[in-house]
């Protein structure tokens, strides 16, 4: 299909992304893309004047029989632009890509992460072929379009064809140099007037005005100045009220999430907050999100927004602030262990360790969840993705940790960082990095299955200055942060509901008794825990762990009628939607039912991002899912859990990330 070659040619195949083109470029070329199939599967024929049906008998392609369809039940007589406006709507063309995207990914020409981030495979990298299809094996698409146009090939007609849709939606503008279009313009120029449908199709997307610019800056200027920064900024609402000095601070240090979407609720997605030495803008909202989604990686950057918490772990680069090309280098390396097929082969360590925790608990007495869940989540993720304990090192890793993040909040005072407790627990993170590292020394490791360290080292190893050794320490530290965090405090933020609503415990322990019943764990039986997936879902709905992101903009773009000029610190509460009436009606209930087929709550564009958005969305989303569900599966068929006291009152804190807090107790009791 012309679709799927025109989506290899717009991939970025270092960064992972698409061609960055305004929708509507895209959804035109895409309708084209049907269009020009059809056309070679003789079912349709047109000039400049009409478009028509030859032939009704379905290809057996579903979006090019569902075109077909449409174009042979109208009565009417219209022209190509015509049908590929109704095409371009955002439902079929969305269709239209998703497909597309699908047969790459099964043909093994594309592939697609855990974080949604597309390139192709390592064998077509590297051959530069697709695999055969129908007998042939075609040229990468990008190098035999690029033959045609700088040699004197002659071109078959699909590639006349899908010469003139590229040029007609501008993408040799963006993917040749100014030097090289001046070069093959009268090349470009000939070959798509070779054939009829081919310059029928692009003659009309120009006549649609796909190439208008989108969400371009008020000002005609390139780059803004001074002045007009402060023009545009002070257009944006400003949130009134406030301290004197501290702004808005104590409000967003309390519960940034209850203020944040009463201003979003107030203002709309943008508007600006005072905090003790600046004012920022705040994007926010279902609108925020889908443009982060769509377009944040074009105009918003983390390397200076969070190259201190970076620096403090002691490198320049890591993955929290790398972005573009590099940012998704690494992110691919690392995906590997964070994907649920990693914990699926651990699932015996994954319970084990879970299991001989909970033999440690004492029963009967008041335990403080937080710190007993801490030890259990450290130790699996560095058990599956290290393959080392790390136990010993629990308290000092989190003393650590938390300190850094405090102070980079400027939530505790920068001394801490030079205290004798940070400089204890920072020698002794590091000596757990450098036992993880030289555990995994090539020579150690023959015969092993490779894991996320052994593919840091060989990265190290193939281009040290991508990742020197400092960094390669820092990002060996990774997953620990992860256990430390994020997954500990969504697991007993979860314990906490489910503790609270009997009826939902219940049947957990069913679904664990299930679980574990018959032939024993499986990936299958896992899935088929429902209860446990939708209770963890509302979980991270109403708990957010990371629901703030800070971002720098580098380049001028609008959001919602608001210039946001570059040079911008901006704030992207990215789970405000998630306590909004208007897409989770009564938002502060748990209500595991949102996500049943009938409510689908969460399925909304932009309203639900528990683990963010965007490139920088939370590699280990999907294994936390897996971790979360089996740890608690395994706690609730070994005991009888309770609050203590029974009418306990959970009040989240946010330190500066949102925690439970060491109030939060239960006690235990042998389940038999």
């Amino acid at each position: 299909m012309f679709a799927e070659e025109l989506l290899v040619f717009l991939l970025n195949k270092r960064s992972g992304h698409l061609l960055h083109m305004p929708d509507r470029t895209l959804h035109y070329a895409l309708a084209g893309a049907v269009l020009m199939d059809l056309a070679l599967e003789e079912r349709i024929d047109t000039d400049l004047e009409r478009l028509w049906v030859v032939d009704s008998t379905p290809v057996g392609e579903d979006l090019l029989d569902l075109a077909l369809a449409l174009i042979a039940k109208d009565a009417g007589s219209h022209d190509a632009a015509h049908w590929i406006e109704c095409l371009a709507v955002t439902e079929i063309a969305g269709q239209i890509r998703e497909a597309a995207i699908t047969r790459l990914i099964e043909r093994g020409i594309m592939e697609r992460d855990a974080g949604g981030f597309l390139s192709v495979t390592r064998l077509v990298r590297r051959a530069q072929r697709y695999p055969t299809v129908d007998g042939l094996a075609g040229r990468e698409v990008e190098a035999r379009i690029m033959r045609i146009l700088f040699t004197d090939d002659i071109p078959d007609p699909r590639d006349a064809m899908l010469i003139a849709l590229v040029d007609a939606c501008g993408i040799f503008e963006r993917v040749l140099t100014l030097e090289e279009r001046a070069e093959v313009a009268d090349r470009i120029d000939l070959l798509r007037r070779l054939d009829l449908i081919g310059r029928t199709v692009g003659e009309t997307i120009r006549c649609l005005g796909a190439l208008e610019p989108e969400g371009a800056p008020e000002s005609g200027s390139i780059i803004l100045d001074g002045e007009e920064c402060a023009q545009v900024l002070a257009r944006q609402p400003m949130v009134p009220g406030g301290l004197p000095i501290l702004g808005h601070g104590l409000s967003l240090a309390t519960d940034p999430m209850a203020f944040l979407t009463k201003q979003y609720l107030t203002h709309g997605p943008v508007f600006r907050v005072r905090v003790p030495g600046n004012n920022i803008t705040v994007l926010a909202g279902p609108e925020a999100n889908i443009f982060m989604q769509r377009q944040g990686r074009l105009y918003l950057r983390s390397y200076k927004a969070m190259g201190p918490l970076v620096r403090h772990l002691g490198a320049h680069r890591a993955i929290l602030n790398m972005d573009g090309d590099e940012h998704f280098r690494l992110r691919k390396v690392m995906n590997k262990s964070f994907s649920p097929k990693v914990i699926f082969t651990h699932l015996d360590t994954t319970c084990d360790v879970a299991a001989e925790e909970l033999a440690t608990w004492p029963e009967g007495k008041p335990l403080a969840v937080l710190p007993a869940l801490r030890r259990i989540f450290i130790e699996q993720t560095s058990q599956v993705c290290t393959g080392t304990s790390a136990l010993e090192w629990v308290d000092d890793l989190t003393y650590y940790i938390e300190t850094i993040i405090t102070c980079f909040a400027r939530r505790s005072p920068q001394w801490k960082l030079r205290s004798r407790r940070m400089r204890r627990a920072r020698a002794s993170a590091t000596r757990l990095a450098e036992v993880v590292l030289n555990a995994h020394d090539p020579e150690l490791r023959a015969g092993t299955t490779p894991d996320m360290i052994d593919d840091l080292i060989e990265l190290h190893r193939a281009d040290p200055q991508f990742l020197p050794q400092n960094e390669l320490r820092a990002t060996t530290l990774a997953p620990f942060l992860a256990g430390l965090h994020t997954t500990t405090a969504s697991a007993a933020f979860m314990l906490y509901q489910v503790l609270r609503h009997p009826e939902i415990y219940a049947a957990m322990q069913r679904e664990a008794d299930a679980l574990f019943a018959g032939e024993g764990l499986t990936p299958a039986k896992l899935r088929k825990m429902d209860v446990t997936h939708r209770a963890l879902m509302e979980t991270l709905r109403l708990y957010p762990v990371g629901g703030v992101l800070l971002r720098d903009v580098v380049n001028t773009f609008e959001l919602a009628g608001h210039t946001i000029p570059f040079g911008e610190l901006v704030m992207v509460p990215v789970t405000v939607p998630h306590f909004c009436e208007e897409y989770f009606p009564d938002p502060l209930r748990f209500d595991i039912d949102r996500y049943l087929p009938e409510r689908n709550e969460h399925r909304q564009k932009g309203v639900y991002a528990p683990f963010g958005i965007g490139t920088h969305r939370c590699i280990g989303a999907r294994f936390t899912d897996v971790q979360v569900a089996l740890t608690c599966a395994t706690l609730l068929r070994r005991a009888d859990l309770a609050l203590h006291p029974p009418n306990f009152k959970l009040k989240p804190k946010y330190a500066p990330v949102l925690t439970p807090g060491k109030a939060f107790k239960i006690t235990v009791a042998p389940r038999h």
